[in-house]
């Protein structure tokens, strides 16, 4: 399966990871890795995310991966800091 990350994607985890010490960082990417695997074994391993095509995957105490998968390939949506508007979220996954 390949995996690819979304601009989006790429834009939360940055943001996500740069609030980290380096060693905080380090461990946050390892589970990102090792959650990426997870999922590629086990693609509905995440729930649904209410009636979209979007599944998430609680990453750490406060960051959801979401995901969906088409045609073998793991498309990585976005990083979501369960701190942010709830609303914010809906609008980015609406469009």
């Amino acid at each position: 399966m390949i995996v690819k990350l979304t601009e989006i994607a790429e834009k939360t985890y940055s943001s996500i990871i740069d609030r980290f010490s380096d060693s905080k960082a380090k461990i946050f990417s390892e589970k990102t890795i090792s959650t990426i695997e997870m999922i590629i074994q086990n693609n509905e391993i995440g729930s649904r995310y209410k009636k979209t095509c979007y599944r998430k995957f609680l990453l750490s105490n406060q960051v959801y991966i979401f995901y969906k998968i088409e045609n073998q390939i793991l498309y990585i949506i976005l990083f979501w800091d369960n701190k942010r508007n709830p609303v914010d979220l809906d609008i980015i996954l609406s469009s």
